[in-house]
């Protein structure tokens, strides 16, 4: 049975001047947001919907297609058709932000400042909240890193930074879970650029950042996480500058780890968040 769309709205909820197809569109988002239209849900027939809004079915039809093309209506045909509700998918979202920030040819030093200013704070909000199955999650991945960063023989398989997306999740914000990914992507079609043995040499490096910062956020350490992400952005940017620049060549497997990681995971004081 279709649901009704309450034409009248809050002074704050009226949009501007515009073309009534953009009010209805405006409205019916509204209520979505507000959860008074679930998934499922059908909307009413083009008829009686342009009757509720005083205008034409071409005016219906254009919202209902514009909300089509958000990904918030799904228009099906024949007798049981009609425009129902969807459920809201993210990821066409998170795919137009990095498109977004891909096409403005977004620089290293760009991405790096981002990436500074956004991870750690994910990594400290990571170590605060982890519930016990995000950090079942967080080291089930990191234990696949580990294994293919050090298999002997066969094709290179890159990670697309799937440890740092899974990181955002436990930070529980999930403004900074868009944002984490759409930067995730970037730093992943940046890399993709540098060759296979490269990019194997580099991954376990980046294994052993992760593993010190998997075990600051195990034990919600949230000032080690903090520092462990700040030292590990600018250590993995750095490198991939200077192999890019065919100025750095990687270091060879069994040096030390980093001297700011100890075995407790801790950045010394000096790395840490003021």
């Amino acid at each position: 049975m279709p649901v009704a769309v309450r034409k009248k709205a809050d002074k704050a909820d009226t949009p501007g001047a515009g073309r009534v197809s953009e009010a209805i569109v405006h409205r019916i988002k509204k209520q979505i947001s507000d959860g008074r239209l679930a998934a499922g849900q059908r909307l009413p027939a083009e008829r009686d919907m342009a009757k509720q809004f005083s205008t034409s079915r071409v005016s219906v039809r254009e919202a209902y297609r514009s909300l089509e093309e958000l990904g918030l209506l799904q228009i099906r045909r024949g007798a049981e058709g009609g425009a129902f509700v969807m459920k809201v998918n993210h990821e066409p979202v998170m795919r137009s932000l990095s498109l977004v920030l891909g096409m403005n040819r977004t620089s290293h030093a760009e991405l790096t400042e981002a990436r500074m200013l956004i991870e750690p704070p994910i990594a400290r909000l990571a170590a605060q909240r982890a519930t016990s199955a995000d950090i079942a999650e967080l080291e089930e991945e990191l234990i696949h890193e580990e294994e293919d960063a050090h298999r002997r023989g066969g094709p290179f398989r890159p990670t697309r930074s799937n440890f740092h997306r899974l990181v955002a999740k436990c930070a529980g914000n999930f403004p900074l879970t868009v944002l984490m990914n759409a930067l995730a992507d970037l730093t992943a079609d940046a890399a993709s650029v540098l060759s296979s043995d490269v990019r194997a040499r580099h991954a376990r490096k980046n294994c052993q950042f992760h593993r010190a910062l998997f075990d600051a956020i195990r034990a919600h350490d949230e000032q080690a996480a903090y520092g462990i992400m700040v030292e590990h952005v600018n250590d993995i940017q750095r490198r991939v500058e200077r192999t890019i620049k065919g100025q750095h060549r990687p270091p060879a497997d069994g040096l030390p780890l980093p001297r700011t990681i100890r075995r407790n995971g801790r950045p010394p004081a000096a790395t840490r968040e003021q």
